[in-house]
């Protein structure tokens, strides 16, 4: 469980992730929000995805449900924390983020 507070949505903050490419509306997010509170316990199944970065953690799967869990004030998250070691750990990061948003 990481606090909310230290998650971040990735904007591209690390140099070698480009920012998140999905866009979603409101309506997307009240639809994760309606999701979360039906099912609270599906976060635990399946956490968020996050890299250290400056003290805080750059969320690279999961964005949309940081962004619905804020929405209802959630406070922590689980999270799993991946600290890329090599060019190899970078792709598996990248190719993670991708087949998290469908692509």
């Amino acid at each position: 469980m990481l606090p909310v507070a230290l998650l971040q949505l990735n904007e591209g903050q690390l140099e070698w992730m480009p920012k998140n490419p999905r866009q979603w509306t409101q309506d997307g997010v009240n639809k994760a929000k309606d999701s979360l509170e039906r099912d609270p316990d599906f976060l635990d199944d399946r956490p968020l995805l996050v890299v250290p970065h400056d003290g805080a953690f750059v969320v690279y799967a999961g964005n949309m449900r940081l962004t619905a869990a804020r929405e209802l004030g959630v406070e922590a998250l689980p999270c799993v924390s991946y600290e890329p070691e090599s060019v190899e750990d970078r792709d598996t990061i990248k190719r993670r983020a991708i087949l998290d948003n469908g692509d």
